[in-house]
């Protein structure tokens, strides 16, 4: 009887002790939080902090290159967790909730994308080479069956990467110093100033509408300065407007989306049968990549933003001048002359030239910087 009762007491005991710790776990969250809302600049202030700290690390303090890796995947992913509690604000909604399975597949395939190259690293430091590749392998693995979720069941179009972009918080931020002015002229207009209110409805952005006449007015906060002054009134901040869909892709382009997803599959596969120095991965690569590129057509039916991402993937085609086996025969000894030809002509040029030259054999080993996609 006396163990049973001390069990019991212990158990008791045990879920006092949980839900404490749930419950300080949610007084902390929702502090964060309100700081977040309330002070967005701040917090981009942080996160700009840890990604230059990341690359002032490497080569001092006895620092490693997966310390350095692990600060910036770690300011990434605190702008990911800032970004998603600014997108939760009515105001700065972006269309679609951030608690629908498509959201988490995006959010999970964001997560993996910052992370990966930490992991390799980090893979590598514990198993080794081996390790590594399996590691590598397992990710590649895991993102393409996370971009195929979206791209068949969720009809997710050309998608970007990362897959939820950093927003961006000038807007924001200048959203909340006119609700801040607003609210200052409130409480300084008096009694008579509240009467008058009570005739208008004043919204934060650059219009408001009168309450009675129901005209639209420019808000003196969005008035501009000097001879740039006009009479028509402001355009609604893009911050209200809906996120801008998906295109429907043909059987085509869903095709040529396919094939840009599967391209790192195919490139580890073929490098683990022809091997790491052999032409055939390089070129099978490129032939996907461009062959995906070729496939989406005329793209002047695509939204601004996939347009965006098709030309950050012909941009990202430069990339293969920088990959093994091309860049150890053609390119590598070309690039290194040029940087140091300009490094040692054009004064200041080599405080950015010399740690690019020095940390280009450490690039040229990390698989998700080198092969990036």
């Amino acid at each position: 009887m006396a163990e049973g009762r001390f069990l019991s007491h212990l158990l008791q005991t045990s879920q006092e002790l949980l839900a404490l710790g749930t419950n300080h776990a949610n007084i902390l969250s929702t502090k964060y939080r309100e700081f977040v809302l309330h002070n967005p600049d701040t917090a981009s202030k942080v996160e700009s902090i840890l990604r230059a700290l990341s690359y002032i690390l490497p080569g001092r303090f006895g620092a490693s290159e997966a310390l350095a890796e692990l600060v910036f995947s770690s300011s990434q992913l605190l702008t990911l967790l800032n970004d998603g509690i600014l997108r939760d604000r009515k105001d700065f909604s972006q269309g679609g909730s951030q608690s629908s399975p498509k959201h988490r597949v995006s959010l999970w395939l964001t997560v993996v994308e910052y992370l990966e190259v930490f992991i390799e690293l980090g893979a590598f430091r514990l198993w080794g080479e081996i390790g590594k590749w399996i590691v590598v392998l397992v990710l590649q693995i895991t993102k393409a069956a996370l971009r195929f979720v979206l791209l068949f069941k969720y009809n997710s179009g050309v998608q970007r990467t990362p897959h939820i972009p950093p927003l961006d918080r000038s807007k924001l931020v200048t959203h909340e110093d006119e609700t801040d002015r607003e609210n200052g002229e409130e409480e300084e207009a008096g009694t008579s100033a509240g009467r008058q209110h009570e005739d208008t409805a004043v919204s934060p952005g650059p219009l408001w509408r009168g309450a009675r006449s129901g005209r639209l007015m420019r808000s003196l906060n969005a008035t501009p300065t000097g001879g740039s002054r006009t009479w028509t009134l402001p355009k609604e901040s893009s911050t209200k407007k809906r996120a801008t869909q998906p295109t429907h892709l043909s059987s085509k382009r869903l095709f040529a989306e396919s094939l840009y997803i599967s391209r790192p599959l195919v490139h580890i596969a073929s490098m683990f049968l022809c091997g790491q120095l052999s032409w055939k991965p390089w070129l099978i690569s490129c032939g996907v990549d461009v062959t995906s590129l070729a496939l989406m057509g005329d793209l002047s039916d695509l939204n601004d933003e996939e347009k965006s991402e098709l030309s950050r993937r012909t941009l990202l085609l430069l990339f293969y001048f920088l990959r093994s086996p091309f860049y150890d025969n053609y390119s590598k000894v070309r690039i290194l002359g040029f940087l140091k030809f300009m490094s040692d002509t054009i004064p200041g040029v080599s405080l950015v030239v010399a740690p690019l030259l020095d940390y280009l054999p450490t690039w040229q080993k990390i698989y998700f910087y080198n092969w990036t996609s």
